[in-house]
């Protein structure tokens, strides 16, 4: 099987020069190497001078955009496999390509494994990202056969799929597009246990920020484009995607009970003991009224311990299965700051694109 690796950079890479030559020196021949580079710094033209013959550069000197290069560059080229990745990752796995092929025999697309470099405090908390995002791909994978999403950091699709469905659309979240398509076409999706990579993340809040704003706009897209589909989906496999929302989103529930609890019958009948209690006996409203409020705040509580242990037992368990690192503090801030500000991230996102579709500014080329 003929694999064809295509790498997408805008301006510059740290990681790419090591990830170019892991991949020169993989063991697996029967292989070509396509960098698809936009805008090239100084430092990534004299990557290209000096691994050149090796690997065949795609340069642009204004910025087409990942869709349209990568496209461009599987057109031009004949292969059986096709392996995206991108420049910002990392590769230690011996017969990482071998890996790869193999995989490709049984299945029309497969997502790589993904892990963290965790060298920062944001990346120890991305780890509990990926995990829920592998997760989900791993409960697709075994009982569905087929995926929504894929993360398009690492995956491999068979070069007659890519064809049948006429490449990366124009799309901000284009990995999330494709998958749904392949998904909607009936392709065999696998989840790759055995191959694996590991991302780069900056130590920045800012960016991450700005990616997941455009990651949310993205999103959003999706749900337009496919929100028929999406449901549809739901309605024929009801456990396992409303399973894969909990895994994406396990502060969901904290959310939905925080905005329904102040109009909980046991809040309104509350109200209405207070305004009659009033008319009687204006010494005894203050400490019922504490009493009330602080009952319903202990059961909210209570609610959102027993939410937070079911998801760290559940995430543990994975962690150990699909081999990530596990810690309760890190995952404590993940799961009650980081992903609930993720998912409100999300619905702000979503609202923005509904009420003002094309208002918006983001730097990515479509």
């Amino acid at each position: 099987m003929k694999l064809g690796i295509f790498i997408a950079v805008y301006k510059e890479s740290e990681q790419l020069e090591p990830l170019l030559r892991f991949l020169g020196e993989d063991a697996y021949q029967n292989k070509e190497i396509y960098v698809c580079v936009d805008e090239p710094t100084e430092k990534t033209k004299r990557l290209i001078d000096s691994i050149g013959e090796k690997i065949t550069f795609k340069v642009s000197a204004t910025r087409l955009g990942k869709v349209e290069a990568l496209n461009s560059a599987v057109m031009e080229t004949e292969c059986d496999a096709i392996v995206f990745l991108d420049s910002d990752i990392e590769i230690h796995q011996e017969d990482f390509l071998t890996l790869v092929a193999e995989e490709m025999k049984r299945f029309d697309v497969i997502e790589i494994k993904k892990k963290i470099i965790q060298d920062s405090f944001i990346a120890q908390i991305i780890n509990y990202d990926y995990l829920s995002a592998n997760f989900t791909n791993f409960l697709f994978s075994r009982y569905v056969g087929r995926c929504l999403a894929v993360n398009g950091s690492a995956f491999a699709i068979r070069r007659d799929a890519f064809d049948l469905l006429g490449g990366f659309g124009k799309e901000i979240c284009e990995d999330l597009d494709i998958a749904t398509r392949t998904y909607l076409n009936g392709l065999r999706f696998g989840y790759a246990d055995d191959v694996e990579i590991q991302n780069k993340v900056s130590p920045s809040w800012r960016i991450w920020f700005k990616q997941r704003r455009r990651w949310g706009i993205g999103q959003a897209h999706w749900l337009q484009s496919h929100f028929r589909d999406i449901i549809n989906s739901i309605i024929k496999n009801p456990k396992t995607l409303v399973a894969a929302l909990l895994i994406i989103f396990p502060s969901l529930p904290l959310l939905i009970g925080f905005i329904i609890t102040p109009d909980t019958i046991y809040m309104k009948t509350a109200s209405f003991f207070l305004i009659f209690l009033a008319g009687k006996e204006l010494i005894l409203v203050p400490p019922i009224a504490a009493l009330l409020l602080g009952t319903t705040f202990l059961r909210f509580f209570i609610a959102a311990v027993v939410i937070y242990i079911t998801f760290a037992v559940v995430f543990y368990y994975f962690a150990k299965r699909l081999g990530y690192s596990f810690g309760l503090p890190q995952f404590t801030f993940y799961f009650f700051i980081y992903n609930p500000l993720w998912l409100i991230i999300s619905i702000v996102m979503l609202i923005r694109v509904l009420l003002w579709r094309n208002n918006y500014k983001l730097d990515w080329k479509v």
